[in-house]
């Protein structure tokens, strides 16, 4: 029988853990579990496990709950690592409580009898804590993953390989880029060089904070495609770590190994959110990936929607799609995957809604009058998602704009004014009344005759830095020649403009790669098109997806008209002005390769209504919990990635409430 103690809360105060734990602690979040899903952080309860007698108490006596020991470090080696027994304390006295979590439940578990156990699959600092009569005690394991995977390699050069002398100067490095912020839940990146032999053998080595993992390999092909389950490994250990890439390589009959390169990567904390939904040229139809992915989903094909289906936008709740033609549908369902409304029923071309502005709700739509190839069709004014028909008194009566676009959270209308010089401008935007108003200037055109033409501007998420502030909005666009309104016929370079300060404008020099050095030279520079920000940030980035006409890597290497795909950089959450926010990009994988994609809108996944079936609180609208896999019911608190509307609803004490997502700070 356990031996029980007598204590008493008069320190309740003055337990062992500080005010930023109180989360953890609060009734709000008992009997939440964390799901491994690519989200990092704490949760209450995760990787739980509970049993033993909870103490007595009796007023009088004071007492402090302590976990033994209070720090401790492991190392996973190929697959294999050590328990960690923990015992709580009262004083010298050891006491059983009822409660035992970690904060990394996708790192490591803790049961009733508090023997800790890595998973074995990455590292992180993981926070243990005990938990019983109002007290949390808390302890660390520093969980470190190492593996070496063998790869063919002879003994003697991966001692060469461990040892290289030197820079090589025969290899040059083509994909992925130094510098790049990766999230987390993507399919393995793929590296590629060129100027290799087809004998040479590689050390590939990924080190961060609480990761060790090496490869030696022999790459023929001049490329190794990372497995996935390592890529989890890389991408997921700590907390938005710093990965060092270096690459060794070892040609046959040389008495030493050379570099190759040796970059460094960021990762983030958290996955991307949502969908990406874009046309591929010569499919003649929109599909729809999710990153991470391994192929887009062809959903119109699945609708019976197969004629050239084009010139789209997407409601950032991810509900709605307009189609601007060719096929006889303008709205398309996305939630029930069907196309409920057309344009002709009402005496109007499929045109006239071609590349519009559709409000994050889908309830309005703004048509776009800007002379893009097909052309559009515009007219002034503001419709009916549903019925096609003029709203009155909308505020945009006589304003025939160019490439509009609503902000994620509805409060700003930003375009391209049709008149004069085609300055950048913004309405606000009350989506409660469906009505414009208060119009006003934010980046002149200039004279610039390469970059003059500003074209696609698409909003950000609205980014706040406390309770009481409104937040940051920022549109991103690209500027080029008037040519560049259709990407085969000019430059396009990638732009950034504060929504809230007219005049502030940031030239995304590292998205565009002004002084990257490219394998391909200037090949690669000047060919980056039609900007979309992800609605909601993630893992302490906001992110972006754009057309690129560069090269990838060794895959696509032909001219600008042959090489069309989608990259993504990740952008700061808090921009400065003066100070480029963006980082280097990657290529969006689950993308066919020999396709040509273009003009991709970023939107959350379509959500269930109350009472539907569900797995997960993301699936469902409104902020609702999924409980008992259905949509609905009172929420306790709120995992990273669900609906919140402040801080403190967010399970996580880490994590904070933008845009009504919970989510990290950028790291620092």
């Amino acid at each position: 029988m356990h031996k029980k103690m007598t204590w008493s809360l008069l320190l309740a105060g003055a337990v062992v853990l500080g005010s930023s734990l109180a989360a953890c602690s609060s009734d709000k979040n008992q009997g939440n579990t964390l799901t491994s899903g690519g989200q990092g952080g704490s949760t209450a309860n995760a990787g739980a496990g509970t049993g033993g007698d909870l103490f007595s108490t009796s007023a009088g006596d004071t007492a402090v709950l302590e976990l033994e020991p209070k720090t401790a470090s492991i190392e996973i080696v190929n697959g294999m690592s050590p328990v960690v027994p923990f015992k709580a304390k009262v004083g010298k006295e050891e006491v059983f409580p009822g409660t035992w979590y970690v904060d990394r439940a996708d790192v490591a578990t803790v049961n009733s009898s508090g023997v800790f156990t890595a998973l074995n699959n990455k590292g992180a600092q993981v926070k243990v804590f005990a938990k019983a009569n109002g007290q949390v005690a808390q302890a660390v394991v520093n969980v470190t993953y190492k593996k070496v995977t063998d790869g063919g390699v002879p003994d003697d050069e991966k001692a060469k390989l461990d040892q290289p002398f030197g820079q090589d100067q025969a290899v040059t490095w083509t994909y992925p880029y130094d510098g790049t912020v990766w999230p987390r839940g993507l399919l393995a990146p793929e590296l590629m060089w060129k100027g290799a032999t087809a004998g040479d053998s590689y050390l590939i080595s990924f080190k961060s904070e609480f990761l060790d993992l090496k490869v030696y390999a022999k790459a023929p092909q001049q490329s190794f495609a990372i497995d996935q389950a390592d890529w989890v490994s890389i991408s997921e250990s700590g907390n938005g770590s710093t990965v060092d890439l270096k690459v060794a390589r070892l040609t046959p009959g040389q008495p030493t190994a050379q570099d190759v390169i040796s970059h460094k990567w960021r990762m983030a904390k958290a996955s991307m959110r949502g969908s990406v939904y874009y046309w591929v040229n010569n499919l003649g139809r929109v599909v729809r990936l999710k990153p991470g992915q391994p192929a887009p989903d062809d959903f119109l094909k699945a609708a019976n929607v197969n004629g050239c289906s084009t010139c789209h936008a997407v409601s950032a709740n991810g509900q709605t799609m307009i189609l601007g033609g060719d096929v006889n549908v303008s709205k398309f369902d996305l939630l029930n995957n069907q196309p409920v409304f057309t344009t002709t029923s009402i005496g109007k071309s499929v045109r006239n809604w071609a590349m519009p502005a559709i409000s994050p709700d889908g309830k309005f739509v703004v048509e776009n009058n800007a002379p893009l190839p097909g052309p559009p069709g515009g007219s002034d004014g503001m419709f009916d998602a549903d019925t096609g028909l003029k709203i009155p008194d909308s505020g945009l009566e006589g304003a025939k704009l160019w490439m509009p676009a609503f902000a994620p959270k509805g409060h700003k209308l930003v375009y391209v004014d049709s008149f004069g010089t085609h300055d950048l401008a913004t309405y606000e935007f009350d989506l409660a009344l469906g009505k414009a108003k208060n119009p006003y200037p934010l980046v002149a055109a200039g004279n610039d005759p390469n970059t003059l033409q500003i074209c696609f501007p698409s909003v950000s998420p609205t980014i706040k830095s406390g309770e009481n502030d409104d937040g940051k909005t920022w549109t991103v666009y690209h500027r080029g020649t008037p040519g560049s309104l259709d990407t085969r016929y000019g430059p396009g370079y990638l732009y950034l403009a504060s929504v809230d300060t007219p005049g502030v404008e940031i030239r995304l020099a590292n998205a565009n790669g002004d002084s990257y050095p490219f394998a391909a030279g200037d090949r690669d520079r000047g060919y980056d098109y039609e900007p979309t920000f992800a609605p909601q940030p993630s893992g302490g980035y906001m992110w972006v997806v754009f057309t690129s006409r560069r090269t990838y890597g060794t895959k696509l290497t032909g001219n600008k008209n042959s090489t069309k795909q989608l990259w993504v950089t990740a952008v700061d959450l808090n921009p400065q002005p003066g100070k480029d926010p963006s980082h280097p990009a990657f290529w969006l994988g689950g993308q066919d390769s020999k396709d040509l994609n273009m003009r991709a809108y970023w939107a959350l996944d379509p959500c269930i209504q109350k009472g539907d079936s569900c797995k997960v609180d993301s699936d469902c609208c409104d902020g609702s919990p999924c409980l008992d896999g259905k949509c609905g019911g009172p929420s306790t608190c709120v995992e990273v990635g669900e609906y919140c509307e402040e801080d403190a609803d967010c399970c996580d004490p880490e994590a904070r409430c933008f845009d009504n997502a919970c989510d990290y700070d950028m790291p620092d």
